[in-house]
């Protein structure tokens, strides 16, 4: 990795501000939840039957807010800085991958104390957690690590390609096949079999390997698609 790439590393986790705000705010309120159940079980509240969403959700915003902010205004900052356009390419790659592993890292670690701190707190009886709900949790921790970083990837690798392409006719193209997807695709059985065989490939398939190798192919692929958009891309 050169210095340029490593400076527009620097400069997109440093200016993605609003990310970890998301983030931050999302825990502060998922985690206030517990606040109210402890002073409802301190009055004698019945609280047996009662489900949480887990905090580790709240983390998905990080990755996720980054890949809209830095399309949407890094690009032109960097490049008017003397910023090259494939440095800007992989130094927002690797920024992608830093964000994905640490939410993915902190998130599972999130994961398991919050399970096993309420498990015999008597507030609540399941957390959704992402582990859970995705089935991550099958083969321990650092597949689950793994899992959630794949995912996270795909979706920021995803979520950046769409933002930059925006304002373009591809990005229309884009939208539209978007909603044809959602309006045409969800209502047909065969073809929404397609979709929902994409989803359980990505996000519930019990063959934790072939998920993330899945995750990153895909990710990779959608990222690629950068290279033409920003290379056409004005300043």
């Amino acid at each position: 990795m050169n210095k340029s790439v490593k400076t527009i590393v620097r400069l997109n986790l440093k200016n993605i501000g609003a990310a970890y705000i998301a983030a931050i705010a999302g825990i502060a309120m998922l985690a206030s939840n517990y606040i109210s159940y402890y002073i409802m079980a301190s009055q004698g509240m019945d609280l047996s039957g009662n489900e949480n969403i887990g905090v580790a959700w709240a983390l998905w915003a990080l990755p996720v807010a980054a890949a809209i902010i830095i399309p949407a205004r890094h690009f032109r900052r960097i490049l008017s800085l003397g910023g090259k356009r494939d440095n800007f390419f992989l130094g927002s790659l690797i920024t992608y991958i830093i964000l994905a592993g640490a939410a993915s890292l902190v998130g599972t670690v999130l994961d398991y104390v919050e399970s096993n701190l309420v498990a015999g707190s008597m507030m609540v009886d399941i957390i959704w957690t992402p582990v859970v709900v995705f089935g991550w949790a099958a083969h321990g921790p650092v597949v689950a690590f793994l899992q959630q970083f794949a995912f996270l990837f795909l979706t920021a690798a995803f979520g950046h390609t769409f933002v930059a392409a925006q304002g373009k006719w591809y990005g229309w193209a884009s939208f539209v096949g978007a909603l044809v997807v959602l309006c045409v695709f969800l209502p047909i059985e065969p073809l929404r079999n397609i979709v929902i065989g994409y989803a359980y490939l990505v996000m519930f398939n019990p063959n934790a390997l072939l998920q993330i190798i899945a995750c990153i192919l895909f990710g990779l692929g959608f990222y690629w698609l950068n290279k033409p958009i920003f290379a056409r891309k004005t300043i």
